[in-house]
């Protein structure tokens, strides 16, 4: 399976700071420094949430045999965004 770790600071509802890391996907960890990069200094909301699991993935190359990982990361991630705004 694959996994994602977060740590994401929000004050006021805004992002302020982000590490999002990838779990199973290559021999190490893989942070996805473009994900971070969208949601910092932005309002958290799904919206956001949506563009950074796009972009946290864009140049994904899966193989035949393990495509749904991708689609499981960008839930995932969009899950990380979301749940950061509860805090």
């Amino acid at each position: 399976m694959v996994s994602v770790a977060s740590v994401i600071m929000v004050e006021n509802g805004v992002c302020v700071d982000a590490r999002i890391l990838f779990g199973a996907v290559a021999p190490e960890p893989v942070r996805a420094k473009a994900a971070e990069d969208r949601i910092i200094g932005q309002p958290i909301n799904g919206h956001l949430a949506h563009e950074a699991e796009e972009q946290a993935l864009a140049n994904a190359q899966s193989l035949p045999m393990n495509a749904y990982k991708v689609e499981i990361l960008k839930a995932l991630v969009k899950r990380a965004i979301m749940d950061s705004s509860l805090q």
